[in-house]
This record gives C-alpha cells, sequence and structure tokens, in this order.
C-alpha cells in the first residue's frame, strides 16, 4: 500500500524522507565521498524509492506526488554542498 494514501498529512511523510537523506549524508560525508557523488546517490536514492513506492504514478497522484517525495530528501546533501564548496 502507499504510504501516501492513508489520508493523514504528507508532513510525516516528508520528515521521514528528510532523515533519511541527512542519514545518507551523513554516512557519505564520513566515508569522503566527492560532493557531486554525494548529491547524485541521495538523490538516486529518493528516485529509486519513490518508483518503488509508484508515486510517478498518476494513481497514486504522480508525478508530482513523486517528485515532492524526491525533492524531500535533499536538503541535507544541499546544505552539505553549501557548507563544504
Amino acid at each position: 500500500m502507499n504510504a501516501n494514501s492513508t489520508g493523514k498529512s504528507p508532513w510525516g511523510g516528508w520528515l521521514l524522507h528528510a532523515a533519511v537523506g541527512v542519514a545518507l549524508t551523513a554516512v557519505l560525508a564520513a566515508l569522503a565521498a566527492p560532493r557531486v557523488a554525494l548529491l547524485v546517490a541521495v538523490l538516486a536514492t529518493g528516485i529509486a524509492h519513490e518508483i518503488g513506492d509508484g508515486d510517478f504514478r498518476r494513481a497514486n497522484g504522480g508525478p508530482w506526488n513523486g517528485v515532492l517525495d524526491v525533492l524531500a530528501f535533499l536538503p541535507a546533501p544541499l546544505v552539505y554542498l553549501v557548507a563544504h564548496g
């Protein structure tokens, strides 16, 4: 079942996506991954997750539902890129 079809506020889902983005950013930064590779890895993880959820399909509110969820993964790597740019 799609997590976004429960009728609850999307903030819980977006916060969870952001937390995963923070965790993945932290792990890749600790491993000294190149900055652009870090961003690409977090973005790819977000896209793969949303494809798996089916959030890009029209039946599940796509494509915008999937796009917004992918964007929720990105604050941490973007802050990292700006801070270490």
